[in-house]
């Protein structure tokens, strides 16, 4: 249950007849007060809510209802808007997949115009992609449905060695969403083969990555990236937003989202 100190408990304890209202629509109440307030209980499940045949108990749960409402209706609105469209759908499978390689192409293409010196390499994790997205007609709730975290972007600099212990670790785990980079992986998790452009990544030159402030830490089992330098982490631009305008820019110059598989990470038979 969810519990708020602004006097939700109280109404909650007021009533005697059985509702059952979902939690995320509880929260969305307390967000959608226009108040500050505190959460004091979180857990899963349903609320229990009580009714009784006092008149302001009543109006004080059609009340609730009616904040629920109409939060629900903002949140629908936000998420309604059409930015774009996509040529196929784009599914999340290893070693690398459409979704995948759309939101580290995606990641690359947009973080150029936040670097003041070019990225050589994108990189996302495949666990933050949330959803699939469908052909056709993309919507801002798709985009947040796949993306629904509030990571930012963040910018860092490795070198060849690190870059290579970070390729490592993504061939561990099957693969990751990556642009800018080439894997030849075995199927239990070794890497054989790595390249940067398409040239042999060297130990000594420094290679700028794009990624998120989540994965820059060290997080997901990527730990070669809590290495990198000279670090931008950009706290007011959301990969989700990143994603929004590369779809938007593709729509106004006439272009379709068409993702596909082309062979960065291959495993080897």
């Amino acid at each position: 249950m969810i519990y708020t100190n602004f006097g939700l408990s109280k109404t909650v304890k007021m009533v005697r007849k059985i509702y059952l209202i979902p939690m995320t629509l509880l929260l969305l109440f307390s967000v959608s007060c226009g108040r500050e307030s505190n959460v004091v209980i979180v857990g899963g499940g349903n609320v229990r809510v009580v009714e009784s045949d006092k008149k302001e108990e009543s109006a004080a749960l059609l009340a609730v209802m009616s904040i629920v409402d109409k939060g629900r209706e903002a949140v629908d609105e936000i998420k309604r808007p059409v930015i774009g469209e996509a040529a196929m759908p784009l599914e999340k499978y290893i070693p690398e997949s459409p979704l995948m390689n759309f939101a580290a192409d995606a990641l690359l293409n947009m973080a150029q115009k936040y670097s003041d010196v070019p990225v050589d390499i994108a990189i996302t994790n495949k666990g933050g992609l949330r959803s699939n997205l469908p052909q056709g007609v993309i919507t801002f709730g798709d985009i947040y449905n796949v993306f629904p975290f509030e990571n930012t972007l963040a910018m860092l600099t490795l070198n060849g060695e690190q870059l290579l212990q970070l390729c490592r670790e993504i061939a561990s785990v099957g693969g990751e969403a990556v642009s800018g980079l080439e894997l030849l992986i075995t199927s239990d998790g070794n890497l054989l083969k790595a390249t940067a452009g398409g040239l042999a990544i060297e130990p000594d030159k420094k290679y700028r990555i794009a990624t998120s402030d989540y994965l820059s830490q060290g997080n997901d089992k990527m730990a070669a990236l809590a290495l990198g330098t000279d670090r931008n982490v950009r706290g007011d631009i959301t990969i989700r937003n990143l994603m929004v305008q590369y779809i938007k820019d593709l729509a106004l110059r006439g272009e379709m989202l068409n993702a596909k598989c082309d062979g960065r990470i291959k495993v080897k038979k």
